[in-house]
């Protein structure tokens, strides 16, 4: 009998229980929607970091918040990896569901991937929860000019269109060939389609057993991975989808790259174990990430107060408050962005990040007479 099929140790059940409580405590902070934005903005940057690292990419934080402006604002030397960050970043943001993928052109049109599967089925509860939570944050556009005709296919989450829908973002960013062109390929397809009915597989455990069981399949580290070398992105960031989905608590989405990362040299010996020594370093990973996720709410919450502090009390028809809530989801930004995005006019926003740039809050991250990008300097990922 393989080892999945197992009952799980007493040890195992312990970190599980551990790690529910974890959960519950994360949950019950992140209830307050306009936390909840701060955190999964700030956790999707993160997540795309320690992701990048994990695969060998010398991220330099600063830069990829450049980058998340524009990567040709990035010195040459650092652009490939800044680059690499941003498609991550922007695979993040897709299954957070706060942009959609790429579109693809009305004649590229091809038949609907399967939207089935045993995940899938009892998933979508959890999108019915979903659909009742606050509208997520979206990041507008910066184009001015008209959009090429696409056809918008937004398929069920953890299914095989979706799962290619994932892939999509992430080679948007990095492939150079034109996104809405871009596909599965066959041979691709069946592996996207394995892995997923391994999941399921995997899933049909209760709660978290069945979220810590996926987990395994995703997050199994280098050289022993079980997946193909293309999906290993997008498992990361399915990585963090699991256990919400299992445990039906949508608010919670945790970046589980940042603690693979921070103790990757003890993930890979427990990879190498017994199935069941893996298991149990998930279980207390995911009990500390959530622990770290509720702190970390917590902490951009006294950020915005000191924040505050430093500006001091505002005349009521000031920006200066709505510009420092968009720094929490934004944290690089031009004065010709923060003009659009708070519909003001050049001179105004050009006062405004003036006067946080006086306050310590915000730097500047090029060295340019134009297209000055300025950072937050307590978001730096």
């Amino acid at each position: 009998m393989p080892d999945a099929a197992q009952p799980p140790t007493p040890a195992l059940l312990t970190a599980l229980l551990e790690a529910e409580r974890a959960l519950g405590r994360l949950a019950e902070v992140v209830q307050d929607p306009a936390r909840r934005r701060r955190l999964w903005a700030d956790a999707a940057r993160r997540e795309s970091c320690a992701a990048a690292r994990l695969d060998g990419v010398a991220v330099d934080p600063a830069e990829f918040l450049v980058a998340t402006i524009g990567t040709d604002l990035v010195p040459t030397a650092g652009r490939g990896a800044a680059q690499s960050v941003r498609a991550l970043w922007q695979g993040a943001l897709f299954t957070q569901g706060v942009i959609a993928a790429p579109t693809r052109h009305v004649g590229n049109a091809r038949a609907p991937l399967p939207s089935g599967g045993a995940a899938a089925d009892a998933w979508r509860a959890v999108a019915e929860l979903e659909a009742g939570s606050d509208a997520r944050f979206s990041l507008p556009s910066d184009d001015d000019g008209d959009a090429a005709p696409f056809a918008d296919d937004a398929p069920p989450a953890w299914t095989l269109g979706w799962t290619e829908a994932l892939w999509r973002c992430l080679q948007a960013e990095v492939s150079g060939r034109d996104p809405g062109r871009l596909a599965f390929s066959a041979d691709r397809e069946a592996e996207a389609a394995t892995l997923l009915k391994r999941l399921d597989h995997a899933g049909d455990s209760p709660a978290l057993l069945g979220g810590v069981g996926m987990l395994a399949e995703l997050l199994r580290p280098a050289p022993d991975l079980r997946i193909p070398a293309w999906a290993v992105p997008s498992a990361r960031l399915m990585g963090a989808l699991a256990v919400a989905r299992c445990c039906r608590v949508p608010n919670v989405w945790l970046p589980m790259s940042v603690s693979l990362h921070a103790d990757r040299t003890t993930a890979g010996l427990a990879a190498r174990g017994r199935e069941e020594g893996w298991r149990l370093w998930l279980a207390d990973t995911v009990a500390e990430t959530a622990r770290r996720e509720r702190e970390r709410a917590l902490s951009l919450d006294r950020t915005a107060q000191g924040w505050q502090q430093r500006v001091g009390a505002k005349r009521r028809n000031s920006r200066t408050p709505d510009l420092l809530e968009l720094l929490f989801e934004e944290p690089a930004l031009t004065v010709r962005r923060v003009q659009k995005r708070l519909g003001s006019t050049f001179r105004g926003a050009q006062l405004l990040v003036d006067e946080l740039l006086e306050n310590g809050i915000l730097r500047e991250a090029t060295n340019r007479a134009l297209d000055r990008v300025f950072i937050a300097v307590d978001l730096v990922p």
